[in-house]
């Protein structure tokens, strides 16, 4: 969603990691860092961080921090607002402000990927719904940026772009139409400015998307796969109060859906969208996301709200033969009851992690918790495809109160965290966060990541370490 944050200034800011601490919920071996501020600067307080590391180990975090115009790090990273980056060569233990990638009136929403041979690709959405894709092959010290759609187009266009990268050559950005009611896959190519687009699918335009979801790509065939759920809002119960809450309050009876298009590389035309899953439980917490495995095994995983029991839980569904059918949708999270944004991350055959925001405060949604419920991140681990987890607390408090998720009509000081946070793994295998801390700043989200330091990883071939 679009996000709009205050001016702030530029500075160059580093982080030390402390002592390993092990996790809560769980009695396996797996250790995590000790949780690190990214950014403590006020000027850079964001929320909503995006994640990707190199196949170098080099890691790199992008969020948004409003229209503005700051430059990048080649020349002086001054100014304000912008698609925000720091780099870490050193598995997280420091961080360096590399300001603005994207235009000049960019800072909307951000994303990034890094190609098998280096290259930084980071999309971003200005305050005119134009989404932009930016290329960088010196490690984000410097970028090629190249407006990709929407641009100029009235009324707005677009919203909520995702990228990720097939190979060396190729850049998928999806994006949530608004003028359509839909999604559109960009397809395109590093090119002298940014990158060059050359197919644009619309893969959907049904007009009852809640979301645009996240784009992952098998890398051994180059499918993408795209997800989103539907505008049902069964089971919603805002505007409740008190201790009832039953469908008879929902806005709407009509079943969420969580929808997904399985793109073939080079397609040139759009796929008729799959069903993933038909919930009579409100989806409208989070981004709908996705991961697949090494060996083609894709995993989705979305939010739902459960009334009856007043908690939000964390829901995953897998298909085994590259989307064609799915598992039925089974509840992931254990010890927190209320949760929200959720992340999944793949790596060799069936090794997946699913992290979130969590409270143990009960609530019809994240937005209905009591003033005094505390959230913190948790991840929580398969090794055999989905089929058991072990569930950890990874962080500190990061939040007290509700997380308001109806974007930019919320209360101040409920939406610092923004939308989502990211995850992904390292070249060991190993899981590394990036998300938003609210409670170590007066109230302002601090970009903050926190990594896997031992235990059985996302790698088959040996334990993070």
């Amino acid at each position: 969603m679009v996000t709009l944050r205050r001016a702030a200034l530029a500075l160059v800011v580093a982080a030390v990691a402390g002592a390993t601490v092990p996790a809560v919920g769980s009695t396996s071996t797996r250790h995590f860092s000790r949780p690190i501020h990214v950014d403590v600067s006020a000027a850079n307080a964001t929320g909503e961080p995006s994640i990707a590391v190199a196949r170098d180990g080099t890691e790199y975090i992008v969020a948004p921090d409003g229209a503005g115009v700051r430059t990048p790090n080649a020349i002086g990273a001054g100014g304000s607002g912008g698609s925000l980056i720091w780099r870490s060569p050193d598995r997280g233990r420091t961080w360096t402000f590399l300001g603005n990638y994207d235009l000049p009136t960019g800072g909307g929403d951000t994303d990034v990927a890094v190609m098998p041979n280096g290259t930084v690709v980071a999309s971003g959405l200005s305050s005119v719904a134009c989404a932009t894709v930016a290329v960088s092959t010196d490690k984000a010290q410097s970028w090629r940026a190249d407006p990709l759609a929407g641009c100029a187009t009235f009324p707005l266009m677009n919203d909520r772009q995702w990228t990720a990268v097939d190979g060396n050559n190729t850049v998928y950005t999806v994006i949530g139409n608004t003028v359509e009611g839909g999604l559109d896959l960009v397809r395109a190519k590093p090119g002298v400015l940014g990158v060059t687009p050359t197919t644009t699918l619309q893969l959907y335009t049904g007009g009852d998307y809640e979301w645009p979801g996240t784009i992952a790509l098998n890398s051994r065939d180059g499918t993408a796969y795209v997800v989103w759920n539907t505008t049902g809002l069964p089971d919603d119960c805002d505007g409740t109060s008190g201790d009832s809450c039953t469908p008879a309050a929902a806005s709407s009876k009509t079943p969420d859906l969580i929808e997904v298009s399985v793109v073939p590389r080079g397609a040139t035309a759009a796929p008729t969208p799959r069903v993933v899953a038909s919930r009579h439980f409100d989806t409208y917490d989070s981004f709908v996301t996705d991961a697949v495995d090494s060996a083609g095994n894709v995993y989705v995983v979305w939010s739902e709200r459960h009334p009856a029991q007043r908690e939000t839980w964390i829901m995953l569904s897998t298909s085994h033969n590259r989307g064609r059918s799915w598992s039925a949708p089974q509840r992931i999270n254990r010890v927190p009851s209320t949760t929200t944004y959720p992340w999944v991350t793949a790596g060799d055959a069936g090794r997946i992690a699913i992290s979130y925001y969590g409270t143990s405060a009960h609530g019809y949604s994240p937005q209905s918790v009591p003033s005094g419920a505390t959230w913190y991140v948790y991840s929580t681990f398969s090794t055999d495809g989905g089929r058991h987890f072990a569930e950890y607390r990874t962080t500190g408090p990061i939040q007290h109160g509700m997380i308001c998720t109806s974007g930019t009509g919320c209360a101040a000081g409920t939406r610092n965290l923004l939308d989502f946070f990211e995850t992904a793994a390292d070249p060991q295998g190993c899981l590394v966060t990036s998300y938003a801390d609210n409670s170590a700043n007066a109230g302002a989200a601090v970009v903050s990541y926190v990594r896997q330091t031992s235990g059985p990883g996302l790698s088959a071939r040996r334990p993070c370490r």
